[in-house]
């Protein structure tokens, strides 16, 4: 069963944006809806102990994606999910909230660990870092296992298939486009695309769009100095509802905000070329939820 899934995810489409030179990368044709597939099923698949409770931290779609593998898989064991008290009314924790087989906890001291399938979700008041670092103080106490999407780097190598991917609908791609929520797609595509292909990303304020941040926060294996011009400036909310707009209603794509930023990233770099006069480019758009509409 659990290899039937998994062949389920990735080998996403990658679609010319109209007769631009722009490609979306659809990763919401992924069983869960998200580019969190990827990453969430590789942890799972190389955790040596399938017994313990898996916990996972997360403000949006990595929870939906560990829900939907357990739940698909029939797993045995417990999941305990945190997540921020101030992302539960978003759209994507919310679905996660209102599923009606899981146990909503405050605290964790009402979670009963049973290792019967049970799905608890831990809703904490506090910043993301705050919870993340009260999850990991938990977890240790109790010795769960942590799905650490911020330094497993499952998370990363997960990605050279995503490359293949790219290289193989596309192989004379010169940039690829992301936003960066755990940085573990932008160190993906650094380390496995070929050294001539340039990676772009921006950071955004932590909270303003929903799983975007500054990775650089979390000093850890995605380092974002090596990504073209990270803080040149930054994704903003404005910036994601104009792009989401314009690609929705010029094409057959469903976008989130996260697509429409780095789309708008991609116009600017098309811009920049055209005045320095450079070759020709041809950029991949990586999309976490984008679909296309047949």
């Amino acid at each position: 069963m659990y290899k039937k899934y998994i062949s389920r995810i990735g080998n996403t489409p990658l679609i010319r944006f109209n007769k631009s030179n722009i490609y979306l990368k659809l990763e919401g044709h992924n069983p869960s809806g998200s580019i969190k597939d990827r990453s969430i099923s590789n942890m799972v698949l190389n955790i040596k102990d399938k017994n313990k409770p898996y916990c996972l931290v997360t403000s949006g779609s990595a929870g939906i994606s560990l829900y939907n593998l357990h739940t698909s898989l029939c797993m045995k064991n417990d999941i305990i999910i945190t997540i921020p008290l101030q992302y539960s009314n978003k759209k994507i924790p919310s679905m996660l909230i209102n599923k009606n087989n899981i146990k909503l906890h405050n605290t964790f001291d009402s979670v009963q660990v049973l290792n019967n399938g049970t799905i608890n979700i831990v809703l904490i008041d506090d910043i993301f870092m705050n919870v993340f670092s009260h999850t990991k103080n938990i977890i240790n106490e109790n010795k769960w296992i942590l799905l650490d999407q911020h330094y497993n780097t499952d998370c990363i190598d997960i990605h050279k298939k995503t490359v293949n991917e790219i290289l193989m609908d596309c192989p004379d791609v010169t940039d690829v486009i992301c936003a960066t929520g755990t940085g573990g797609t932008a160190a993906g595509l650094m380390k496995y695309l070929p050294s001539h292909i340039n990676v772009h990303s921006r950071p955004s304020i932590s909270g303003e769009i929903e799983g975007l941040s500054d990775v650089g926060r979390y000093a850890n294996y995605c380092n974002p100095l090596n990504i073209c011009n990270y803080y040149e400036s930054h994704y903003t909310l404005d910036e994601a509802i104009k792009y989401k707009n314009i690609i929705e209603k010029n094409s057959k794509f469903s976008v989130g905000y996260s697509t429409g930023v780095s789309f708008g990233l991609a116009k600017k770099i098309n811009m920049t070329d055209i005045r320095k006069v450079k070759p020709n480019k041809k950029i991949v758009v990586i999309s976490p939820d984008g679909i296309y509409n047949e």
